[in-house]
């Protein structure tokens, strides 16, 4: 749903026109604390905080980015030992290569302040730096100008609404979806990936 956000909309056409300059660093985190349900705590049900949760932003992550050919994953369940069974991570810091060079830090937890979900995101690209506060709103400081320049993206889209609404258009008319199903599979793929390399604590290749 994320990608329907006007600023990410807006930057991402940035990028595609070039006007952005390449793009080379995003620093995302998502913050939460709660016990969810039961199955959601169960890593067998769920597949953890990463695939069940963070997955919007590792989607984000590739939307701006392209596509990732490597990844590397931390991840632990420290503050809930001792709830019974849960087994889900909570928290976890991720570092994903991209096959355009650039990288990306994604960091998350369970364990922040309660009541609050917290999803942001930092980019850095050649001419800007995008400050995400959600999907919707942003500043953007125009780097590459003798004097810096400060846009700002602020909008209160229902992106749920936006989804489902952009879903009934492609059934009513025979095309595409703005997220199509094999980019839902391919962000799959990053965050299982990402699981992997959390459990074996190894490197994980997406090539080929």
């Amino acid at each position: 749903m994320n990608r329907h956000g006007d600023a990410v909309q807006t930057v991402k056409r940035m990028i595609e026109s070039g006007e952005a300059g390449q793009p080379g660093l995003l620093v995302a985190w998502y913050m939460c604390n709660s016990l969810h349900a039961p199955w959601w705590r169960d890593k067998s049900k769920s597949g953890g905080q990463i695939v069940e949760q963070i997955i919007h932003t590792y989607d984000i992550a590739r939307f701006l980015l392209g596509e990732p050919v490597s990844v590397f994953c931390h991840l632990d369940n420290l503050f809930h030992k001792d709830v019974p069974n849960y087994t889900s991570e909570d928290v976890s810091a991720t570092s994903i290569r991209f096959s355009s060079g650039a990288v990306a830090t994604i960091a998350g937890t369970n364990g922040a302040i309660p009541g609050k979900w917290i999803s942001q995101w930092k980019l850095v690209t050649q001419n800007f730096t995008v400050d995400f506060t959600d999907a919707n709103n942003a500043t953007l400081v125009q780097t590459n100008l003798p004097h810096l320049r400060t846009l700002t993206i602020n909008s209160d889209k229902d992106l749920f609404l936006a989804e489902t609404l952009d879903l009934l258009k492609a059934i009513e008319t025979d095309g595409e979806t703005v997220c199509p199903m094999e980019e839902g599979a391919k962000t799959l793929r990053l965050v299982l990936a990402a699981r992997e390399s959390g459990e074996t604590g190894r490197v994980i290749s997406l090539v080929g």
